[in-house]
């Protein structure tokens, strides 16, 4: 692999992703950090519906004097928080599976040209 080669395919990748927004909240290491507040938000959902659930469960049982409404709650938070989950980050959307599609034949045929490359400098 030479030095040109790398240097293209670097320019190449930058191009394709898009700048960041200046107010857009950056990862220490410079890169945008979708991912993991992605994963945090989806952990909030969560666990906030464990608790409200979980919350009003204990409330019931601590007014109409039953044992049994906070664990109902508990699984019924956690089950909700599901249901919000897959239905806030379930969707797909065509076109970007299209678009990843594609980029996985790219790099495919790339990887594969290298390959013939590197085997024909041999």
């Amino acid at each position: 692999m030479t030095p040109a080669r790398i240097t293209a395919s670097v320019c190449r990748t930058m191009k394709e992703q898009p700048q960041a927004a200046m107010d857009q909240p950056k990862s220490q290491g410079g890169e945008k950090s979708n991912g993991m507040d992605l994963g945090l938000r989806v952990l909030s959902y969560l666990i906030s519906g464990v608790l409200i659930y979980g919350l009003l469960g204990w409330l019931g049982d601590y007014y109409l004097g039953t044992r049994f409404l906070l664990p109902i709650g508990i699984v019924a938070g956690a089950a909700f928080g599901c249901y919000v989950i897959i239905r806030r980050f379930g969707h797909v959307d065509d076109a970007e599976l299209t678009a990843n599609a594609k980029d996985r034949r790219n790099q495919a045929t790339v990887t594969g040209h290298t390959r013939e490359a590197e085997e024909g400098k041999r």
